[in-house]
């Protein structure tokens, strides 16, 4: 930080960089997911909290949280559609894909694919 000028603010460390680009890969792969949905999954997904996390051993995770046990069903019955949507959006061998309704304990759904080398 300049001292001539405290307001000023101090340039970005490697750290920053580096959570800046990890950001900027997660908020594309999210933006890549949503395009490939239909307009229904799209209207679902708008109800529901959803994200997408890149972990360093190579799994890539969607995990969508439903407001209810209705909007819960209809997204089960179209898993396998969201998870091969996932797979096509991200550049990814491991991926997983969770679905749950916390007002529900039932309600959990969980299903993982790894591709070999």
């Amino acid at each position: 930080m300049s001292q001539d000028n405290p307001d000023q603010p101090s340039p970005l460390s490697p750290e920053d960089l580096a959570l800046a680009r990890e950001l900027t890969a997660v908020r594309e792969q999210r933006q890549r997911l949503y395009e490939q949905l239909d307009s229904s999954l799209k209207a679902l997904f708008s109800h529901c909290e959803w994200r997408i996390t890149s972990h360093k051993n190579g799994l890539t995770e969607l995990v969508v949280v439903c407001p209810n046990l209705a909007i819960y069903k209809r997204l089960y019955k179209r898993s396998e559609t969201i998870h091969n949507r996932l797979q096509e959006g991200v550049e990814a061998k491991h991926t997983r894909f969770q679905l749950s309704c916390p007002k529900s304990f039932k309600a959990f759904y969980e299903h993982e694919i790894e591709w070999g080398d």
